[in-house]
């Protein structure tokens, strides 16, 4: 009977060893999951940062593109409305001077 007890006692202490591997075990696996989760994190982190650094750069680079358009087409236009007052000045002159010429021509 003594040694059906100490039998027991001995699968006792094995369950409760086992018991004790099994939990340092999960622990472990736990905080192996928990690091590798961190480190997923940090690396989609950094992704969605280059991302976002590539959309604004590509941003910049089409406003750049917009932004010399329109200012080529400006260009354009103060240049043909240049043209047009420069002959609208040489007719404005012309008719000053005649009108000059004229109130005081006869003086």
């Amino acid at each position: 009977m003594k040694e059906a007890l100490e039998d027991v006692k001995a699968a006792e202490q094995e369950a409760k060893n086992i018991l004790g591997e099994t939990e340092k075990e999960a622990k472990a696996i736990v905080a192996d999951a928990a690091e590798e989760g961190e480190l997923i994190l940090q690396d989609a982190k950094k992704q969605g940062e280059e991302q976002r650094q590539k959309l604004i750069q590509e941003a910049e680079a089409e406003a750049l593109k917009i932004v010399e358009s329109l200012k080529k087409e400006h260009e354009e236009q103060v240049k043909h409305l240049k043209e047009i007052s420069a002959g609208k000045t040489e007719a404005a002159v012309d008719m000053i001077v005649e009108r000059i010429v004229k109130s005081y021509g006869d003086s």
